[in-house]
């Protein structure tokens, strides 16, 4: 079974939360226990999370603050009947249950009694949330204003002293935005429990650089250079406050230029001037590549929501925004956050100039979406994960995901690696990440050789062992079985397809029948476990009338005539 979903689309993760649920009501009713499927679902929901709320697509890992983002904001915020809390705890006693007795359960888990007992103890707040989601709201609101202010919200004289400091108007707090986050609309900030969602876990995992490198960094800056010289000693000697002071001074700098006050400026732009100084490093961060100045002027229109996802400017627009993104990052160029990316041999001179991060602008660009709260995985906390953390990055086909596998075999000894991700790809229900395994496996044959060998006789594992050891060279055509080699082409097909990968000369060149056995009938007789998904993708993709119509009818053997669902 596959349990990491941090890349995954909402379609790939529907298909496998209808596989948990069956399998845990199933599990269930073998203990004895009634498992309530709607509150089931809501958890798992829950843990796969949404791109800024809610779980990390870490589905066998729970801890105690998930339970808390669970009943205090993603069940009251769902928008539909909140399960009662007798169901939330049943629930998840199930889903754990169900994980430990097939050794799913991540060993970074809290223990079940803890988890357990946090749902216990979050009854009544929950219950509160749950009847009054207007007040909740307000509270999450205020929650996260305390702690942006250094108060301790778990200080009762702290919380006191806060209380007292609104009431009488020190702290000035707006009615129009107090009403907007009762009503549910979004404003400011996440909530501190609303969880942290899959993006950060999705994105690069940065390599930040060292404190003494970061100073060194800033003390080359142009920027922090003139300073220095024309200071005359005025400066704070640390150099981390220097640089937050200039490049402070960035958003009012380029503002200036364009002769535009703070408001003008958002009214224009769609962003704040300290928004909009922000955006080109963020942008650069998530993308983890060069971009062209072009891609990151309809990048900040986007957030500033001047234009839609593949929408364009207008020309008047284009250059406005082509002119303030091209001070922002030469004030960035300056502050040695930026860099332009080196021109290759066979560039174009009229090519515009791509840009890409520093080490000093990828931490700046960590601190600023860690800000916005997002959790992000620095390199040392992945290289510090389980196989299928790195092989589901990887399998995404991104470039960091695949170098930071490399990375991971090599810190971790290529032949205690191997053994690791060839144990993924047994359990694993995904055929992407079986593909993935038989890729990276074959890159480091000796090593992984001697796993699969162990394998041949498996009953669940034998076929795809033998094959890759007939691939690799290590097994003559006589010692397969009946069906190995077909096996294994279905599956990689269906991860191709699965991929968005199988295009037209792919399918040209693919054969629909093998050992004078069609394809389809193949996925039928080996009763493969991506049977339905390939002919339902077949039936309707295929761009040969005549292909189509006979997965069709495949399929509907599958279905119609009282076969197994594989």
């Amino acid at each position: 079974m596959r349990v990491v979903f941090t890349n995954a689309d909402p379609d790939t993760f529907a298909e496998h939360r209808d596989r948990f649920v069956r399998r845990v009501l199933g599990h269930g009713r073998g203990r004895g226990a009634r498992v309530p499927r709607r509150a089931l679902e809501e958890l798992l929901d829950f843990k796969y999370g949404e791109f800024n709320e809610g779980g990390d697509g870490l589905l066998a890992r729970w801890q105690v603050d998930d339970v808390a983002a669970l009943m205090l904001h993603w069940l009251p915020e769902g928008g539909r009947p909140a399960p009662r809390v007798a169901e939330v705890r049943a629930a998840l006693d199930a889903w754990l249950r169900f994980l430990d007795d097939r050794g799913l359960l991540d060993r970074r888990s809290d223990p079940r009694a803890e988890l357990l007992d946090a749902v216990d103890e979050l009854a009544e707040p929950y219950r509160k949330a749950v009847a009054d989601p207007a007040e909740h709201r307000v509270g999450a609101y205020l929650h996260r204003l305390m702690t942006e202010l250094g108060y301790d919200v778990d200080d009762p004289d702290q919380v006191a002293e806060f209380e007292e400091r609104t009431e009488s108007g020190e702290i000035p707090l707006d009615d129009e935005i107090l009403t907007a986050v009762a009503e549910g609309e979004a404003v400011g900030l996440k909530p501190l429990l609303a969880g942290p969602g899959r993006a950060g876990y999705s994105w690069q995992a940065p390599r930040l650089p060292s404190d003494s490198e970061r100073e060194a960094a800033i003390e080359a800056a142009p920027a922090v250079a003139r300073l220095r010289a024309r200071s005359e000693g005025g400066l704070p000697e640390d150099p981390d406050e220097v640089w937050e002071t200039a490049f402070a001074e960035v958003s009012g700098t380029v503002a200036a230029a364009l002769d535009l006050d703070e408001e003008s400026f958002a009214d224009v732009f769609g962003l704040a001037p300290d928004e909009f100084a922000v955006a080109p490093l963020t942008a650069l961060f998530i993308e983890s590549a060069p971009l062209s100045v072009a891609l990151l002027v309809e990048t900040v229109a986007v957030l500033g929501e001047r234009i839609g996802l593949g929408g364009t400017l207008d020309d008047v627009e284009q250059a406005r925004f082509t002119t303030a993104v091209g001070l922002v990052l030469g004030e960035l160029e300056k502050l040695g956050a930026v860099e332009q990316e080196p021109s290759g041999e066979d560039a174009d001179p009229l090519d515009e100039p791509a840009y890409r991060l520093t080490p000093l602008g990828v931490a700046k660009a960590f601190d600023e979406l860690t800000f916005e709260g997002y959790r992000i995985r620095e390199f040392d906390e992945l290289m510090a994960e389980d196989a299928e953390v790195l092989l589901e990055r990887a399998a995404t086909g991104k470039t960091f995901g695949e170098a930071d596998l490399d990375a991971w075999i090599a810190a971790r000894g290529p032949a205690a690696a191997v053994r690791e991700l060839v144990a993924v790809a047994r359990r694993t229900d995904d055929c992407t990440h079986r593909a993935a395994v038989r890729a990276v496996t074959a890159e480091r044959a000796a090593e992984a050789r001697p796993v699969y060998e162990e394998l041949r006789d498996d009953p669940g594992f034998g076929a795809q062992a033998r094959s890759w050891l007939f691939d690799a060279g290590f097994l003559k055509e006589s010692d397969l079985r009946a069906g190995d080699l077909p096996w294994v082409m279905l599956d990689n097909v269906a991860a191709l397809a699965r991929l968005d990968l199988l295009d037209a000369e792919h399918l040209a060149e693919m054969p629909l029948r093998v050992g004078g056995a069609s394809l389809f009938d193949l996925a039928l007789s080996l009763r493969h476990p991506e049977a339905r998904f390939l002919l339902t993708w077949f039936g309707e993709k295929h761009p040969d009338a005549g292909v189509r119509r006979a997965a069709r009818t495949a399929l509907h053997r599958l279905t119609g005539d009282g076969a197994r669902r594989p």
